[in-house]
């Protein structure tokens, strides 16, 4: 432009200074003609032209010249003026079409999409002359909710130019912790786009089978989200008395998680030494959960003759559990009298030590089982027996009597002494006839049987 300009300027300065020669040049002809019209006929023009000053011509033209140098000059600013005229003379020739193609102009030109000739960015051309489309960064209104310009679907705005929400199956970061699409609250995502938790108070399918949303181990849903069960280790309020954890019968809990007791069935380690779950005293385990054994009382059947429970020896039961125990037992005949019998129970009554016995049993072969009395009375009634002392005893539900009946002592359990009694409990072999007692039934002429005193 500079050069242009340069150019022009120069171009503008000749012409100025040619142009001001001639038209010097032409006032003087003009003004030779002018004075007179005659004079150019008689050869006036080269008379006259004289009468202009040359030097006078020659310092115009001088002073054109030096306009075009002279800033101050008026004849050079009328040289620039003209030579700015014919530059803009040529910069509007050369630009007759017009401004060049612009994006706006409602004219889609060669290089544009689109050309909507308006300012709004959010409509189906951008003010870039482009199609809208999602991903360019900028929202169509009613077409897109969103356009954050990139491909990413954790962040707030989809690749699809929809705003992110739970439930679009991609997982937003820093907001979701995962998206599955779908409204199951028994898979690995349950609402709120939030992973399944137990806990969450969402039964996950196939993974818990139980959620009641607290951590309350004592519900029939613990912190497991497994059922409560017993041995789960968790003790359930109303259902069980403890729960250790462990299928172990031999701890505090044992099964069915209640607490160990003597008579459960499990020896408890270090406190039971037995557990049969019973009340039989006559077995291997007794009272107390206790392995039986000689001196604890209870007579271990098949093992012991009999217990008392002490350490004395001379009594009617050693230290061994052998029984010193003096023992009648005779045959009597229905309708017979019993002359044998009787010397033989007055040798048994003789044969009794006086010692600490601690039962006495009336039986027979009608009643094997008998009746008996136990205790400190027992041990009265054997010594009573033995020296024939009137005795008047209530024993273990009986009351017990010894006395004389007939030519002898007689021993019964039914409270009447020297009396026919049915059913009773009698032996009184001395009596002379054939009243001499009876176990069970009557006890005068009663039927065939054997009488058994013991004394223990």
């Amino acid at each position: 432009m500079l050069a242009w300009y340069r150019r022009g300027h120069g171009l503008g300065l000749g012409f100025g200074r040619s142009l001001g020669l001639g038209l010097g040049l032409a006032a003087l002809l003009t003004a030779g003609c002018a004075g007179d019209d005659g004079d150019r006929t008689t050869g006036g023009f080269t008379a006259t032209a004289p009468t202009t000053n040359p030097t006078t011509a020659t310092m115009s033209a001088s002073t054109t010249g030096t306009s075009d140098t002279d800033p101050t000059a008026t004849e050079g600013t009328s040289g620039t003026e003209g030579t700015t005229s014919a530059a803009t003379t040529t910069e509007t020739s050369g630009d007759t079409t017009g401004p060049g193609p612009n994006c706006g102009d409602g004219t889609v030109d060669e290089d544009e999409e689109c050309d909507d000739g308006n300012a709004d960015d959010g409509d189906a051309c951008t003010n870039l002359c482009t199609n809208a489309a999602c991903g360019d960064g900028v929202v169509q209104e009613g077409v897109e909710e969103c356009d954050d310009g990139n491909d990413l679907d954790t962040d707030e705005c989809l690749s699809t130019c929809v705003a992110a929400s739970c439930g679009d199956t991609f997982v937003q970061e820093g907001v979701e912790e995962c998206d599955d699409g779908n409204d199951d609250d028994g898979d690995g995502c349950i609402a709120g786009c939030l992973l399944a938790a137990c806990g969450d108070g969402v039964v996950q399918d196939g993974v818990e089978e139980c959620d009641d949303g607290n951590e309350d181990d004592t519900d029939e849903c613990p912190s497991t989200c497994l059922p409560a069960s017993c041995g789960d280790g968790f003790v359930q309020e109303g259902v069980e008395e403890c729960d250790d954890g462990n299928m172990d019968d031999d701890d505090e809990c044992v099964a069915g998680c209640v607490p160990a007791v003597c008579g459960d069935g499990f020896v408890q380690e270090g406190v039971e030494e037995c557990d049969d779950a019973n009340e039989d005293n006559a077995d291997e385990c007794v009272d107390g959960c206790k392995t039986a054994v000689c001196g604890d009382g209870f007579v271990q059947e098949g093992v012991e003759e009999c217990d008392d429970g002490n350490n004395v020896d001379g009594d009617a039961c050693t230290n061994e559990c052998t029984s010193n125990a003096q023992s009648y037992k005779q045959s009597f005949t229905q309708g017979q009298g019993s002359a044998s019998q009787c010397t033989a129970w007055n040798a048994y009554r003789s044969s009794l030590n006086p010692g600490a016995y601690t039962k006495i049993i009336l039986r027979g072969s009608n009643d094997l089982t008998g009746v008996s009395c136990s205790g400190p009375n027992a041990n009265t009634l054997c010594n009573n027996l033995k020296n024939g002392t009137a005795s008047n005893i209530a024993c273990d539900g009986r009351t017990w009597q010894i006395g004389n009946c007939g030519s002898g002592v007689e021993i019964n359990a039914n409270g009447g002494m020297c009396a026919c009694t049915n059913p009773g409990y009698t032996v009184r072999p001395c009596i002379g006839n054939s009243n001499w007692g009876g176990m069970k039934g009557p006890t005068c002429s009663g039927a065939s049987q054997q009488l058994e005193v013991i004394c223990q």
